[in-house]
């Protein structure tokens, strides 16, 4: 067998057979690799891969493996393969292996490209190199398949248009099962014929067994197949012709049965341990919250999407909520899901909310408390705009977070709800999208608060926000707030400098747990706390606070490092009174002691204060008289919970957030909240760059191509 593999692999380069389908899968896969990554800055080989399977292959292994019987059964030299001091199987499988020896070549330059991406940007490795393998076991079927209808003809040509055919159908069938009236006769169509979906799981980032099985299992059959076609030809004299075609028909319908019940198998093995997330986000797999989530629901949920199956199969972003949902059922059976036809049943909703509810909505709904969550398509998405075009782009998905949180909020009985108020009325600046996420995943329902109009602060307030007044609260409203804290109510106030702006009220608030707003700018002169670069024409980089923060909190947690720092613009300094007996105090954000209060006059002038340790983030704990506790944490930057300010920090400011809000709501148990996943980012090349890898990937085909026609030249002269 390794005398036919050296033989077989030797003539592939002895002609120009070898070099010009290497340069096919080469050229198809620059152009592609050019088109998706360095065009468009994908991060990932999915797309180049897929389409250079496409094409590519497609074309290239059927041209490779045309002559692999056709020529010898023509030329009448496989009357050797009979008198081979070798089996048959051995045989083909020799000749399989230089093929797959020859395609193994293009495949393995692909290896070099996750490095050469990684040079400019994040590069998702591991998915790119099971990606490769996954491109290397299709190589491996196609080559079977080629193999076998060259084992069939005569005719190069015709094993060549042959093979070709039953790729490209292989790749595109797939997509057309669906539209079979039999869901049945549908299934087991892709169960037998379905290249393209195969390969797609293999790419996508999700290592399937089942995949695997199949590519795997289909190369052994294939293979068999074709030992039985030379096998049959070669015992056609014989006087056992009988008995040995009796055999062989045998042992087709024994392969194809073990060929069927390996894939059965595959198929029933539980997804959490058929499937491999290789992605870097895990998008294919439950985070360790998310399985809690799932595993410990108690009550039966049902899961209602708005639409019909195909709809939802249509597009990449509604399928992957159904995944999200198939994956939330692996660790629970109390989880179900249902499509809803919107067009025979669009009343649907209606039994179950007030909310309108449009095309691939979800709604969430737990019979035992009889609580329903909606969750829109727009919340299962992290959206970003072009300010180019105008249109929103898909950066990341938010799937197992919301469904997550709609899971726990629906199983929640009233006596367990807990209600946050908004102050309003003073100018209060609004929470943007992604830290009123966090208030919501948390189970925590928000509503907005006129305390001039009201008589008091509700009793069901778990926490009073506060979030930027410009203009000052009325006496009468200081009076309700300080009967709300008297109550062991907690309050988180954000505020930071307002000019001339008199706040006298809202600062008696602050005093009430003995805080002093000094209602001056904070100016940092220590180059290593604040950021140099102004982020607003005109700005007072000194004002753009990168504070020390205080890593003993557990507010603090997992932020403050060099790679998650803290950025609190145009903040005021904070003291307290650290002999108070009744409060305690923690500073959760310090400037370092470089820094000064800066204070300006009404004719334009200026004057700082001595320098020194500025607090701009303070916990205060504050006992009542009935030895409850009031907390009060006080942030005095007005944009540190600002989604721009939390960009630049790269989710730091945002987590911040999140600790100080969760820390502070009375709840009767335990809840998870999930970030929102992210897609890869994309990769920028310069011009240069690209030129390069064009020029280089160009010299390696051309060097190929060139030292094929060389070899061939000097054979044709011997």
């Amino acid at each position: 067998m390794l005398a036919i593999f050296k033989r077989e692999f030797k003539s592939y380069f002895q002609t120009l057979v070898g070099p010009i389908a290497i340069d096919i899968i080469l050229v198809f896969g620059l152009l592609f690799f050019w088109i998706y990554n360095l065009m468009n800055g994908y991060s990932d080989l999915a797309n180049t891969l897929y389409s250079m399977c496409m094409y590519g292959f497609t074309f290239a292994i059927p041209v490779l493996s045309m002559r692999c019987f056709a020529d010898e059964k023509r030329n009448k030299s496989d009357q050797l393969l009979f008198t081979a001091p070798v089996s048959i199987g051995q045989i083909v499988i020799g000749k399989f292996l230089a093929l797959a020896a020859v395609v193994a070549i293009p495949v393995a330059l692909f290896c070099v490209l996750p490095p050469i991406m990684g040079i400019f940007g994040t590069v998702p490795y591991k998915w790119d190199y099971v990606m490769i393998l996954g491109v290397l076991l299709y190589a491996l079927m196609i080559i079977a398949i080629s193999m076998f209808m060259s084992s069939l003809t005569e005719s190069a040509t015709i094993a060549a248009v042959f093979s070709i055919l039953v790729t490209f159908l292989g790749m595109v069938l797939g997509s057309f099962y669906s539209n079979i009236g039999n869901e049945k006769v549908a299934t087991v169509l892709s169960a037998v014929y379905d290249f393209g979906s195969r390969l797609i799981t293999l790419l996508n980032g999700s290592f399937d067994i089942t995949a695997v099985a199949y590519m795997l299992t289909v190369t052994a059959l294939f293979l068999f197949l074709t030992t039985q076609s030379i096998q049959k030809r070669r015992y056609t004299v014989s006087k056992e012709n009988a008995s040995v075609g009796m055999y062989s028909a045998i042992m087709t319908v024994v392969m194809v049965v073990v060929v069927v019940f390996v894939n059965l198998a595959a198929s029933q093995i539980p997804e959490k341990y058929r499937i491999i997330d290789v992605t870097n986000n895990g998008a294919y797999s439950l985070t360790d919250a998310a399985k809690e989530v799932a595993s410990s629901t108690s009550d039966e949920i049902s899961i209602y999407l708005m639409g019909t199956q195909e709809q939802y199969e249509a597009y990449t972003y509604t399928q992957t909520i159904v995944d999200n949902i198939k994956m939330f059922q692996r660790y629970s059976g109390k989880i179900s899901y249902e499509f809803i036809d919107l067009e025979t049943r669009p009343n649907f909703a209606q039994d179950y909310t007030t909310d309108t509810v449009s095309t691939y909505d979800a709604i969430v709904y737990d019979k035992s408390t009889n609580r329903t969550k909606v969750i829109a398509l727009e919340d299962f998405l992290v959206l970003e705009t072009d300010y180019q075009t105008y249109q929103q782009n898909i950066t990341g998905y938010d799937v197992e977070g919301e469904l997550a949180q709609a899971i726990q909020y629906v199983q929640l009985t009233e006596d367990k709800l807990v209600k946050a108020y908004t102050l309003t009325g003073h100018n209060e600046t609004a929470f943007e999208t992604s830290f009123t996420d966090v208030i919501a995943k948390a189970n925590v329902s928000t509503e907005d608060l006129t305390l001039y109009t009201a008589d008091a602060v509700p009793d069901d307030c778990s926490l009073l926000i506060i979030n930027y007044p410009q203009t000052d609260l009325k006496a009468d409203e200081v009076d309700k707030i300080k009967s709300y804290i008297d109550k062991g109510g907690n309050i988180l106030a954000i505020f930071g400098y307002v000019g001339d702006a008199d706040m006298t009220n809202f600062n008696t608030v602050l005093a009430y747990y003995g805080i002093t707003n000094s209602a001056q700018l904070v100016y940092e002169e220590d180059a290593e706390h604040y950021y140099a670069y102004p982020l607003t024409n005109g700005g007072l980089a000194n004002g753009q606070l990168l504070p020390v923060v205080n890593s003993s909190s557990e507010i603090t947690k997992g932020v403050g490092s060099i790679n998650a720092p803290i950025l609190a613009v145009y903040a005021t300094g904070l003291s307290y009174n650290a002999d108070a007996t009744d409060t305690t105090y923690t500073e959760i954000l310090t400037t370092s002691d470089q820094a000064s209060l800066l204070s300006f006059a009404a004719d334009g002038s200026y004057q700082f204060s001595d320098k020194g340790t500025q607090v701009v983030g303070l916990e205060a704990d504050k006992t009542l008289a009935d030895g409850t506790t009031s907390t009060c944490i006080v942030y005095s930057s007005c944009n540190i919970f600002n989604e721009t300010v939390d960009t630049w920090t790269g989710g730091a400011n945002l987590a911040l957030f999140s600790n100080t809000f969760t820390s502070m709501i009375a709840l009767d148990s335990t809840f998870v909240s999930i970030p929102a996943e992210y897609m890869n980012t994309s990769i920028s090349y310069s011009t240069k760059a690209m030129s390069t890898i064009k020029i280089v990937w160009w010299i390696v085909i051309i060097a190929i191509l060139a030292s094929g026609i060389v070899v061939f030249a000097k054979r044709r002269h011997m």
